[in-house]
């Protein structure tokens, strides 16, 4: 495979994943809390913790309802 072949696929892979920082995970995670299937794995996967999301404007009954996954 040539260079720009293998440029090419690779700059398609990139643009398939797309690149997730700690704050717009949090934003992601506080935008969504009420589906809370779908954040558990972002808030594991970032080890956040219950004062980072009060901090970042989630509620504080939201907040402790997952119990033992937030620090």
């Amino acid at each position: 495979m040539g260079k720009s072949k293998r440029r090419i696929l690779n700059q398609g892979l990139n643009n398939r994943f797309p690149y997730m920082t700690r704050e717009s995970a949090l934003e992601s995670v506080v935008r969504n809390i009420e589906h809370k299937s779908e954040v558990i794995d972002t808030i594991t996967l970032f080890g956040f913790s219950a004062e980072e999301m009060l901090e970042a404007g989630a509620a504080y009954e939201d907040v402790m309802a997952f119990g033992g996954i937030v620090k």
